[in-house]
């Protein structure tokens, strides 16, 4: 176990010194933390809906055995007051640099809120700091990894931002519409129990591909590595956000795949929209567009107004063309404005510049 020791400060607060403790957050400050969370970026959404989604992941593989942490700021003399938050969910990473091929064990951060009566105290920095020193240390973590929309905040704080791109699909009506299919390759939806083997094949593949990298001698490559614990994750939580907010029932297909192409695609439910979160395999254009065609479908049943995908390749840009003429869909790929992708190493350690691989949404946390 890595633990974690709660540290003591003293902040200026908005009517005087406070006296603030941060470290994990106990059981009976796991509401107020998600309140917070809420608060700042899902105001529709109740703090108790949100306690019950992370006790729906609190068993998820990623979670099991402190995976996820969830961190805090609050006032010494009142622990039920929160100041600040935010959690750590552990991953794996798959590293090349000059010397070796190697898995190592990191974490992603998410939910970095401030309650609002206490914004603009530098309690965010704080608490981040803390986390860092807990990543460095106890945790013994290689990297972790952010997304965020104020990026040039953690690059103060030793996170690298990394360039990020997204393909935004709508359709001018606000609704997608069924499309002719005709020409296009065979696809089928995918279910959760094909999901694990196709993860071990992609899995094997990219440590081909790192083993056969050419690395610069200042050069070190990373790729979170996409196993069906990584890829599940989100699929999971889309799962019960699609419960709670549009009456569904699981299960639900989380793909589609082009077996005359061994190609593939994965898929989870968002707030707002659909995200495209892995697309494995070689297939043409063509077959590419038959597989958005599925994920149109399933945003068109569930009625998500957009659907979004990272870092599209020169392929899957081609392909969403084939569906803009067919579909009467509009494609807009752009500089991600907001959860772009930023990058830690172990001790804020910057002597090599970063290369990632596979810059996707199944990524994230």
């Amino acid at each position: 176990m890595t633990q974690s020791l709660p540290a003591t400060a003293t902040i200026k607060g908005p009517d005087g010194p406070l006296n603030v403790v941060l470290g994990e957050a106990a059981p009976e400050q796991i509401l107020p933390w998600c309140g917070i969370v809420t608060a700042a970026f899902a105001p529709s959404f109740p703090g108790s809906a949100f306690l019950a989604q992370e006790e729906y992941l609190a068993q998820h593989p990623l979670t099991l055995n402190q995976g996820t942490r969830f961190w805090c700021i609050y006032l010494a003399d009142d622990p039920t007051t929160l100041l600040a938050v935010t959690k750590t969910v552990r991953r794996q990473f798959l590293v090349r640099d000059g010397e070796s091929v190697r898995e190592e064990t990191g974490y992603c951060i998410g939910y970095v809120g401030t309650h609002p009566d206490y914004r603009r105290l530098g309690l965010a920095s704080l608490l981040i700091k803390h986390v860092a020193e807990w990543l460095d240390g106890p945790a013994d973590a290689a990297a972790s990894m952010l997304y965020t929309s104020v990026g040039d905040f953690y690059v103060s704080q030793g996170w690298d931002k990394i360039p990020s791109m997204i393909s935004n699909i709508t359709h001018p009506s606000g609704e997608f519409q069924p499309v002719d299919r005709e020409g296009l390759p065979s696809t089928r939806l995918l279910t959760d129990k094909e999901i694990p083997a196709l993860c071990e094949r992609d899995v094997a593949e990219l440590k081909q591909n790192f083993d056969k990298l050419a690395v610069g001698a200042n050069e070190v490559h990373v790729a979170v590595i996409p196993s069906a614990e990584m890829v599940s994750w989100l699929h999971i939580w889309g799962d019960f956000l699609n419960d709670k907010l549009r009456g569904g029932e699981a299960p639900y297909p989380h793909g589609a795949i082009c077996e005359s192409a061994d190609t593939w695609i994965y898929w989870h439910y968002g707030f707002k929209h659909l995200a495209i979160d892995r697309v494995v395999g070689q297939g043409s254009p063509e077959v590419l567009a038959a597989l958005l065609l599925d994920v149109l479908e399933e945003a068109r049943k569930w009625k998500f107004p957009k659907v979004a995908a990272w870092e599209p390749s020169p392929e899957l840009i081609k392909a969403m063309d084939i569906v803009s003429k067919r579909a009467g869909v509009e494609v807009e790929t752009v500089e991600r404005p907001n959860s772009v992708t930023s990058l830690r190493w172990k001790n804020a350690d910057k002597a090599k510049k970063t290369i990632l691989h596979l810059n996707e949404t199944y990524a994230s946390c």
